[in-house]
C-alpha cells in the first residue's frame, strides 16, 4: 500500500509540476512578467529532481545512482532551492521595496550555488559521491534552513498581501521537507507514514499556494492598469471641462464688447474670436494625441531604471526630452514646416526603435528635391499615422518592418505617400478587436478635423486619404496614407 501511495503521489507531483511549468512559461513569455518566468524555472528544476528520484525502475536512473553522478539528486535540490529564492525576489518585488536585502540574497544565492557546483564537480572527479552527500546534509541544509527562516521573517516587512502566499507556501514546504530529510537520518518515524509522502504533499501544497499567489498578482496588475486608465480618462475630462469653461468665458466677454462697439469693431472682434476658437480647437485636438505616447515613453524609462539599465534610460530620456521640446514648441504654433514635421517623425521612430531593438526602418525619398520649408502643416499631423503604422501594422508582423515616405510635386501640388509593409487594416481590425479599431477610426477623424480647421484658417485645401496596399493575389501587403499639399505657403 505504501508503494502504491508513493507511486500515486509521484505521478501526481510530476503531472502537477509539468502543468504549472508549461502554463507559467506561456504566461511569462506572453506578458513579459518575470515572476512567471522564474516560477517556471523553479518548477522545471523541481520536476527534474522528481524525475531523478522516480520510484519506478529505469535502467538509466539505476545506472546514474550507482555512478559517480549519484549526488545529482542532491545537486538538483541545490539548483531548485536557489531558483526558489530568485522567484521570491521577483514575486514580491523585493528589489523595489528592500533593495539592500535584494542585493544580500543575490550574493548569498550566488555564493552557495558556486560552492555547491565546485563541490559537485570535485566529487565527480574523485569519484566519491559521499563528499557531496555530507556537504548537502550537514552544511547546505542547515544554512538553507536558517536562510529560509530569515527570508520568511524579512518578507513580513514587505507591503501588500502577496507576501502571505509566499509565507504560507514556504512554511508548509520547509516543515514537510525537514521532516522528510531528518526523520530517516535520526531513525524517527512520523505516525508510521512514509516521510517521502509528506515531502510530496508539502511540495504540492506549496505549488498550489504559489499558483494562487501568481493569479492574485495578475489581478493586482490588471487592477493597477485599470486605475491608471481611469485616472487618464479623468484628467482628459477635466481638461475638456476647463477648455469649455475658458471658451465660454471668452464668448461672454466678446458678447459684452460687441454690444458696446460699432459695427466695424464688432466685425473685427468676431473675426478675432473665431480665430481664437480655431486655434484652441487645434491645440485641444493635438493635446488629445500626446498623453498616450508620453505615458508609454515614461513607462519605458521606468522599466529601464527598474531593470538597472541606466545607460539605456539616459539615452532614451535624452531622445524623449528632445522630442518633448519639439512638441511643446509646436503647441504654441498654428503651423510648422513639413521639414520640421518630418524631423519630429524621425525622432519619434528613433525613440520607438529604442524600445523595439531597432526593428523598424524609416526611409524618406525626395527625388525631385521638393522644398519642404515652403509647405506649412499643422503640428503633429503625421504622428497618429506613423503611430498606427507601427502599433497596428508593423508590430503584428513577422520579419522586416519598413515605413517609407515618398515626396513628389506636380505644378502647384505636392504629394506625400506614407507606406508601411504591415498586416493591413482588415487583419489589424480582426487581431486587435473592434474597440481598439474604433479608437483608430476616431484618431483618423481627429486628424481630418484638425486638417479641416487648418484649411479654413489658412485658406488651403490640404487633404489625405487611406489606401490598402495589396499584391496580385489581392492579399494585404501594407497601408498607404496619401497627403496632398499646396506647394507654396499662402500670403498672410
Amino acid at each position: 500500500m505504501t508503494l502504491e501511495f508513493s507511486l500515486f503521489f509521484w505521478q501526481l507531483m510530476v503531472s502537477a509540476l509539468s502543468i504549472f511549468f508549461v502554463i507559467s512559461l506561456i504566461i511569462g513569455f506572453n506578458s513579459k512578467e518575470k515572476s512567471f518566468l522564474f516560477y517556471a524555472n523553479y518548477t522545471f528544476f523541481l520536476l527534474l529532481y522528481f524525475i531523478i528520484t522516480t520510484p519506478y525502475d529505469f535502467t538509466c536512473i539505476d545506472q546514474l545512482q550507482s555512478s559517480s553522478f549519484r549526488s545529482l539528486r542532491w545537486y538538483s535540490q541545490v539548483i531548485y532551492n536557489c531558483s526558489y529564492f530568485i522567484f521570491f525576489l521577483y514575486f514580491l518585488d523585493v528589489k523595489q521595496h528592500l533593495y539592500n536585502f535584494y542585493k544580500f540574497i543575490i550574493k548569498v544565492i550566488g555564493s552557495v550555488f558556486t560552492i555547491a557546483t565546485l563541490v559537485f564537480i570535485y566529487t565527480i572527479i574523485v569519484k566519491d559521491p559521499n563528499i557531496f552527500d555530507f556537504f548537502y546534509i550537514y552544511l547546505f541544509v542547515p544554512i538553507l534552513f536558517c536562510f529560509a527562516i530569515y527570508t520568511l521573517i524579512k518578507s513580513c516587512q514587505l507591503p501588500g498581501r502577496l507576501k502571505y502566499f509566499f509565507i504560507t507556501g514556504g512554511v508548509i514546504f520547509i516543515s514537510f521537507a525537514m521532516i522528510a530529510l531528518f526523520f530517516p537520518i535520526m531513525g524517527w518515524s512520523f505516525f508510521n507514514i512514509d516521510v517521502f509522502l509528506l515531502f510530496y504533499l508539502g511540495i504540492f501544497i506549496e505549488q498550489f499556494v504559489f499558483a494562487l499567489g501568481l493569479a492574485y498578482k495578475v489581478k493586482l496588475i490588471n487592477t493597477a492598469l485599470l486605475e491608471k486608465s481611469l485616472e487618464n480618462q479623468h484628467i482628459k475630462e477635466n481638461q475638456n471641462q476647463l477648455l469649455t469653461a475658458q471658451l465660454k468665458e471668452q464668448e461672454e466677454s466678446i458678447l459684452e464688447l460687441t454690444a458696446k462697439a460699432e459695427k466695424e469693431r464688432v466685425t473685427h472682434l468676431r473675426s478675432e474670436f473665431e480665430n481664437q476658437i480655431h486655434h484652441l480647437h487645434l491645440v485641444s485636438l493635438q493635446n488629445q494625441m500626446n498623453p498616450h505616447f508620453i505615458f508609454n515613453a515614461l513607462n519605458s524609462i521606468k522599466v529601464f531604471l527598474i531593470e538597472n539599465e541606466k545607460g539605456k534610460a539616459v539615452y532614451y530620456l535624452n531622445k524623449f526630452s528632445k522630442l518633448i521640446r519639439y512638441i511643446l514648441d509646436s503647441t504654441e504654433l498654428d503651423s510648422i514646416t513639413l521639414e520640421e514635421e518630418l524631423t519630429i517623425i524621425k525622432l519619434y521612430v528613433n525613440i520607438e526603435n529604442s524600445r523595439f531593438e531597432e526593428e523598424i526602418k524609416l526611409s524618406i525619398h525626395n527625388p525631385n528635391k521638393v522644398n519642404l520649408n515652403t509647405i506649412m502643416v499643422p503640428p503633429m499631423i503625421l504622428h497618429p499615422f506613423i503611430e498606427n503604422a507601427i502599433w497596428h501594422g508593423l508590430m503584428l508582423k513577422e520579419g522586416e518592418k519598413n515605413i517609407a515616405i515618398h515626396l513628389s510635386n506636380n505644378e502647384d501640388k505636392v504629394t506625400m505617400k506614407i507606406r508601411d509593409n504591415g498586416i493591413g487594416r482588415q487583419k489589424s481590425k480582426k487581431h486587435i478587436g473592434r474597440k481598439i479599431f474604433q479608437k483608430k477610426q476616431i484618431g483618423l477623424k481627429i486628424s481630418q478635423e484638425r486638417l479641416d480647421h487648418f484649411n479654413h484658417r489658412q485658406n488651403l485645401n490640404y487633404a489625405f486619404k487611406v489606401n490598402d496596399l495589396k499584391n496580385k493575389k489581392r492579399q494585404a501587403i501594407g497601408t498607404e496614407i496619401e497627403f496632398i499639399f499646396n506647394a507654396q505657403t499662402p500670403d498672410a
